[in-house]
């Protein structure tokens, strides 16, 4: 069981780095990687990016890690460093050339703005967009999503259809978008993630949905399970189900190797 998906309180989780790593470490994991949150946006920071690491700590996080490694990495169990990046197309290539100059063994992929709109901050963001709003925003998320895959900046692409969180759904069939999106991942030889977390949250389904996972298989996309955890109680949430999910969509590998993911 690996997972490389997961926040500490560097940026928005619950609990402290050791605190994570020995709770994957207990509950069986062979591989686990924090990704704590790194946003640089186009139009500057503000509260609702306030979820970031602090970019000004990133070689004490970096540091932070590597003693985390030393502590609780053994024959059975391995520390991974990972970062997940919000992407950006304006600011994307500078935002990894930084990073780069770290040992992370892999970048996630994520969007969570639609230009200026927090695609998951709250329910209320969504009930205020004008008409056809909701749409504008699948259309810029899917394009996005294309966007970093073709990018080749990414070790994988984090939450798939992400903007379906508070139940704010298109109005039209965005079956061609997502598929150009997985074309765009298939084709940069890079993994994806069914991310366990959306269980808990309104939408009350895991991203991406059970026709996207299908269509990933049909494409030969490598597939990670992610919890998403913030929280120690959650390393290994929900992971039977997505092995269902996985199963149903034609799936009879669950848990993608470090090998198959893209490193940087």
């Amino acid at each position: 069981m690996n997972s490389y998906h997961n926040h500490c309180n560097w940026s928005d989780g619950a609990h402290e780095m050791r605190d994570m790593y020995r709770a994957a470490r207990e509950a069986g994991f062979r591989e686990f990687g924090l990704s704590d949150h790194y946003v640089k946006t186009p139009f500057g920071d503000n509260e609702i990016t306030a979820y970031s690491i602090d970019k000004s700590k990133l070689a004490e996080y970096v540091d932070a890690c590597l003693a985390c490694k030393k502590e609780f990495e053994t024959d059975t169990f391995t520390v991974r460093l990972g970062m997940e990046v919000d992407y950006f197309p304006e600011n994307a290539e500078e935002v990894v050339s930084e990073l780069l100059k770290y040992p992370f063994d892999y970048l996630i992929g994520s969007i969570h703005f639609s230009n200026e709109f927090p695609i998951d901050h709250t329910a209320a963001c969504w009930e205020a967009l004008p008409p056809g709003g909701i749409d504008e925003i699948w259309h810029d998320y899917w394009k996005k999503i294309r966007l970093a895959a073709e990018s080749g900046l990414y070790s994988f692409i984090g939450h798939l259809d992400l903007p379906k969180k508070f139940c704010f759904y298109p109005s039209y069939d965005y079956t061609d978008e997502a598929l150009a999106a997985l074309k765009a991942i298939k084709a940069a030889s890079i993994a994806m993630e069914i991310n366990t977390a959306g269980w808990a949250k309104p939408c009350k389904s895991a991203y991406p949905s059970r026709n996207i996972l299908k269509a990933a298989h049909e494409l030969g996309i490598p597939m990670l399970i992610s919890a998403d955890a913030h929280d120690t109680r959650h390393v290994a949430r929900f992971f039977p189900e997505a092995e269902e999910c996985l199963r149903e969509a034609g799936y009879t590998a669950f848990t993608c190797t470090f090998e198959n993911m893209k490193r940087r």
